[in-house]
This record gives C-alpha cells, structure tokens and sequence, in this order.
C-alpha cells in the first residue's frame, strides 16, 4: 500500500496549482477557486465528497488532519500485524498549521502517536506564526514550544528554522552567543523585520546591539536581509533533508516524528501574506 497525505486546509492552492500544470485540473476550474457552485469550481478546503476524484482524505476543521491522520498510521500498523495487507512501507504524512495546534484534537492526537509509538507518522507544521485571528503570540518562540509538546508527547524533533544562508554564520558561531541571541529573539521581532525589510534594522538589532556586528561585516544590507528572509521552511534544500531524515527515522523504527517549519509571513499593506 502507498502512502496517505493530510493536506493543511490553507495549502490547498498548491496541490491546485500542480494539478493545474499536470493538466489534471482546467483553468475554468482554477479560476472559480473557492466558488462550487455549479460544480466547476474548486472547494476551499480538501474534501473528497466534494471532490471525490481528487481529495481522498477531509482535513482543516477543528483539528480532524492531526487526529484523522493518527487513526489512519494506527489502521496502518494494525493491517500489518495482522497480516491483512503489507504496509510496512506505508508512511502517513500530516500537514498542520501552526494556528490548528490551538485545536484539543490535535493534542489529543499526538499524545496518543507518542504513546502507541507510531513510527509511520509524519507531522509537518507549517509554523507561519498566523492564526485565524491574527498574529500567534508575539512574545514567545512558537516553535520552541511546540518542540516542547511533541517531545513530551513521544515524537523525534525536527526544526526547520533557519535557511541555508545561515549555515556559515551557524558553524563559525564557536561561542554559542549568536545562537542565544536568536533563541531569545520572540516572534514578534521576526515578523518586524520581515516587514520592515531593512537589512540595516537586521544588522543593529539582531548583530551589533549583542556584539556580533563583527560576524556579519563582510555581508552587505542587501544579503544579510536575503538570509533572513529565506526561512528554513521556504528553503528546498533543508526541507529536503528534513523530509528524508523523517523518512529514515521511520524506517529505523521506534517514534513518530514532527517536523517544525519556520515560514513566517511578512505583514504588508492590505494584510498578511506569503
């Protein structure tokens, strides 16, 4: 048996979008996004009885991703114990929003994968520090956190935080203080550089207010601000490696793993946006 996939609701556009330059979705489709009514259109969130011939699993409300997809690694496990069907290479991939982890479902869901030690499951959280509501809390490290949550409740702990840029500045860092600098840096302040987009604003606040302009004097404004505007999560090369050390976890047995990717979004006139 093949894999199963749990789609975040607010992701949906990017299996659209594939489909679409597949040829299996048509553009009178794709441009009633949101809009069903008739049957052309494309539902906002994944829904197989709304579309049956391309979601095979409902996601989004109220945390039925995290905890549907618990059910189905748990189905997994107890189709190949039983000898019913061979799913030892089965994986579950679950997709959640930083903003679903609000949600009592999800708790539940991944106490109970830490427990029975579901090492077929993969969650992946897109931590993009916006809820429905607004903002996540501004004051505090939602991935931190969450890291907290998943450890406790059983899971190996996977953060994608920092892009590939980072990773001279990471491997000269000797001392450890640029790392406490941005472990003690809240969300709040990421999202304020994000939208101010000043690279200057990066170097005084983040390097020079904790004696560390020194490390980044050979990079210009312009560079340093790419680097911080190219979040682990948004970067193809470690979500590649992220994807594959979960893969090889599951294969080495023993617990479900949890993928935490930064990807925060940048505030800009008219609201929030990729």
């Amino acid at each position: 048996m093949g894999d199963q996939i749990y789609i975040q609701g607010h992701a949906a556009p990017g299996p659209y979008a594939r489909a679409y330059l597949e040829g299996r979705l048509s553009l009178e489709q794709i441009m009633h996004f949101r809009q069903e009514v008739g049957g052309t259109g494309l539902s906002s969130y994944p829904h197989p009885r709304l579309m049956p011939d391309f979601w095979e699993n409902p996601t989004v409300s109220m945390g039925l991703g995290p905890l549907s997809s618990v059910c189905q690694a748990r189905f997994f496990r107890y189709l190949h114990l039983r000898g019913l069907a061979d799913t030892s290479s089965s994986r579950v991939w679950c997709f959640i929003g930083d903003g679903e982890m609000d949600e009592p479902e999800t708790i539940y869901a991944i106490a109970r994968a830490g427990y029975e030690r579901l090492n077929n499951l993969v969650m992946v959280v897109n931590c993009n520090y916006q809820r429905l509501d607004g903002p996540v809390r501004g004051n505090s490290k939602v991935i931190q956190e969450f890291e907290g949550i998943f450890r406790g409740a059983g899971f190996d702990c996977i953060k994608l935080i920092w892009g590939d840029a980072w990773n001279d500045l990471v491997d000269n860092d000797h001392d450890g203080k640029l790392i406490e600098v941005l472990e003690r840096t809240p969300d709040g302040d990421c999202q304020r550089y994000a939208a101010k987009q000043d690279g200057s604003l990066v170097r005084r606040e983040i390097f020079e207010a904790n004696g560390l302009g020194d490390r980044v004097a050979h990079l210009s404004d312009d560079e340093l601000l790419s680097a911080f505007m190219l979040p682990g999560g948004h970067d193809h090369k470690k979500i590649y490696a992220a994807m594959s050390q979960a893969a090889k976890n599951a294969e080495a047995g023993g617990r479900p793993t949890v993928i935490l990717a930064g990807a925060p979004r940048k505030l800009a006139l008219g609201g929030w946006k990729p």
